[in-house]
């Protein structure tokens, strides 16, 4: 087994940091600082503008249940009752309908005159009753008076003062004059022809006045009973109902209503805005230390830094916008895709933290539990399931267990509540269930962004690169196709290692593929890509030129992955996976050829750096089993275990591993999958024999892999892994 020895104990990677990236770690932290604060201080309420008479430029909804006195729509209740009462008249007036009848006869008394005088013509008698006033007869009806005998008159006359009398009995209104003078007619005594009828219906008419008028006095004691008769009128708005639609004209309700929800006011106190500033802080201070203190390299990654502070400060402007009413659109806020970027960025614990963080905020701008129970624990899980992917699936499986995680919260508060509707129910699981689907959508959208603006290697860049068909992976095998086939191998070992100690499995296998590409400069330097009996080396005959070629593989290998354009992240594998260890071979060849203290060992050391990543580790540890298990090709699982541990030790005692976050559990995993995967690659196989051998002799020894295995190269032939 391996140990740590006391100058090489495994740490985290968290270097003292400079003055320099303590400033830079606190500014970006004081700008999510003004971020937090910015969102906590703005009213996203388009309410607080508007006046009565104006537009509302979208709809407003309310953000909770609420009951209240409307004391707008009770006035106008009452008034509604008031203009329902009618107008009381007052009744008949009797002194009107005498003088109507005084005035009848003295019409009659004129023309019975007119009448009776020989003295005047026809005519002239015509003439005299057409100056009649104030009853005004037709030529028709002149002409029929004229012809009247007595009785016919007499009967004329007195139909007249009957109907005068019987009409003015009842209420004439101003308004129904003109129905009644048309109702003359009809109620004239059938006794009498049409030339008498046609008389007494323009007579009558033109004596009837209105004899019936509005009581003013009485009509407003009614009017003032009717409105207090009206009881106060409550108004309640549903939690999501709409107060007012986009383009409507603003009524005196709506800003009652508005006010009563307490969205019509906009003043921010100077407390309201102290006490927000604090807990802006507090909650960024929180994060901000946070990263600092388990992630000092994001804390000094200013893009990475910006990429946080940038997505922090965007969800929570999002969630003051959205969340401030309460209304269902509230289910709707997409919070979980920040913590799913925030995970894949920089891991699930600062996801977790920034979840914790969102659901404060949602505390702040809301003062729902509800909400901030849904926030944080649809983000929390979105943080633990998304924070490693390696095929497009994951953002569909992570979306569908956001939304049933947000689904869950919802019944659980809906079920615990005294009374519920179930399409109020409906609608919010619906929400909470297209919540999951967008946060993946826009998570899936903003990572490509991010990630390119933060140099973060994606998955689907890896899933390109592990493909055969890219120039550099075609090179290595036609032109080093031992190294391409070390670098298979080496692969197979570190994902399965990766992936016991839950490191980047897919990152590990890809930079494998090409953490050996700076061979391609002078494949033929390498053992694995060997095939005569004879070593450059040999010919070279220099120990530190053989060294530097050797080397020369690390460099030639940045260079070539830069020139490609490969990501940063493979470029550090390449950079650490022999980290600061010596080419053993040649030092020592130096040493014997000129003694210990005229060799410079630093010529015969890698450039480093150490790994710094779990997973560099990990391809460090790979690449140098797989490279000795291939040329000393044990022959058992307890001779594997044993080269094994060798090697790690070995890393261990070199300090290779001090900049890693590895623990020594973590070592014995990656040891127990190392020995697993190379158990399978190297087992003894059964052997079959020749046809000589079956009748000849007994079985050879040697085992398939050893038949197909190239002879062992001498002491001398050498590999970067001599060590």
């Amino acid at each position: 087994m391996y140990t740590s020895n006391s100058s090489h104990t495994i740490r985290p990677a968290s270097a003292s940091l400079s003055l320099r990236q303590q400033f830079q770690g606190l500014f970006w932290t004081a700008l999510l600082v003004g971020a937090l604060l910015a969102a906590v201080v703005i009213n996203p309420s388009p309410s607080a503008t508007l006046k009565v008479g104006s537009v509302s430029p979208q709809d407003i909804r309310a953000p909770r249940r609420i009951t209240f006195v409307s004391q707008v729509r009770t006035q106008q209740a009452r008034e509604a009752a008031a203009a329902a009462v009618a107008t009381i008249y007052t009744p008949p007036d009797r002194a009107l309908a005498m003088k109507q009848l005084a005035t009848a006869r003295q019409v009659a008394d004129f023309i019975s005159k007119v009448r009776d005088d020989s003295t005047i013509s026809r005519a002239e008698k015509a003439a005299r009753i057409t100056a009649l006033e104030p009853v005004q007869f037709s030529e028709r009806a002149i002409e029929a008076i004229l012809d009247f005998t007595d009785q016919e008159w007499v009967e004329v006359v007195e139909e007249t003062q009957r109907l005068l009398e019987q009409l003015n009995r009842r209420q004439i209104r101003e308004d129904q004059l003109p129905a009644v003078r048309r109702q003359v007619a009809s109620q004239v005594n059938v006794t009498l022809d049409n030339d008498q009828t046609l008389v007494v219906t323009e007579w009558v008419s033109a004596l009837l006045q209105p004899n019936s008028f509005p009581d003013e006095t009485k009509t407003e004691e009614a009017r003032e009973n009717a409105r207090l008769s009206v009881p106060d009128v409550e108004v309640t708005y549903e939690q999501g109902q709409i107060i007012v639609r986009e383009g409507e004209i603003v009524q005196p309700e709506h800003i009652e209503a508005l006010e009563a929800l307490g969205l019509q006011s906009a003043t921010v106190t100077r407390e309201r805005l102290v006490g927000a500033g604090l807990m802006a802080t507090l909650l960024a201070l929180l994060f901000g230390f946070y990263v600092a203190r388990v992630h000092p390299h994001i804390w000094t990654h200013s893009r990475m830094m910006a990429a946080l502070v940038v997505t922090l400060g965007l969800t929570a402007a999002g969630v003051r916008v959205i969340m401030s009413d309460r209304s269902f659109l509230a289910y709707l806020t997409p919070t979980a895709s920040a913590t799913m970027l925030l995970a894949m960025l920089a891991g699930p614990d600062v996801a977790l933290i920034a979840s914790t963080l969102l659901a404060f905020l949602v505390i702040q701008f809301t003062g729902s539990f509800e909400l901030a129970t849904y926030t944080f624990v649809g983000s929390g899980v979105a943080a633990l399931i998304l924070w490693r992917v390696e095929r497009l699936q994951g953002f569909v499986s992570a979306g569908f267990l956001v939304g049933l995680t947000n689904l869950g919260v919802v019944l659980a508060f809906a079920l615990q509540e005294a009374s519920w509707s179930p399409l109020a129910l409906a609608v919010r699981g619906a929400l909470a269930l297209v919540n999951g689907a967008l946060s993946a959508s826009l998570t899936l959208a903003g990572f490509y962004v991010l990630s390119t603006f933060a140099g973060v290697t994606t998955f689907l860049q890896l899933m390109e690169l592990a493909r055969p068909t890219h120039p550099l992976f075609k090179r290595l095998l036609v032109e080093a196709p031992g190294t391409y086939h070390h670098s298979i191998m080496t692969g197979n070992l570190g994902e399965r290692a990766a992936e016991a100690i839950g490191a980047d499995a897919l990152l590990v296998r890809v930079a494998a593929y090409y953490h050996d590409i700076g061979k391609l400069s002078a494949p033929h330097y390498f053992v694995e890509n060997q095939t005569g009996p004879t070593n450059p080396h040999d010919e070279l005959d220099d120990p530190e030129q053989s060294a530097q070629i050797i080397i020369q593989h690390v460099t030639e290998g940045v260079r070539l992955a830069r020139k490609h354009r490969l990501p940063a992240r493979i470029v550090d594998f390449i950079q650490e996976h022999h980290g600061t260890t010596r080419v053993e071979y040649f030092y020592r060849r130096a040493c014997e050829r000129y003694g210990p203290e005229n060799v410079d060992e630093a010529k015969f050391r890698y450039p480093g750096p150490r790994p710094q990543t779990r997973e560099t580790a990990v391809l460090m540890l790979a690449d140098s089993v797989e490279a000795t298990v291939r040329a000393e090709k044990p022959a058992d699982v307890e001779t594997i275990d044993r080269l094994v541990c060798r090697i790690i030790q070995q890393k261990l005692d070199e300090g290779q591993l001090v900049d890693t976050a590895l623990t020594l559990r973590d070592l014995e995993l990656i040891r127990q999958a190392f020995v697993t995967t190379l158990s399978g690659m190297y087992h003894t196989r059964v052997l079959y024999p020749t046809p000589d051998a079956a009748t000849d002799g007994p079985v050879s020894s040697r085992s398939e892999a050893d038949d197909h295995a190239p002879a062992q190269p001498p002491d001398h032939r050498i590999a970067e892994h001599s060590s």
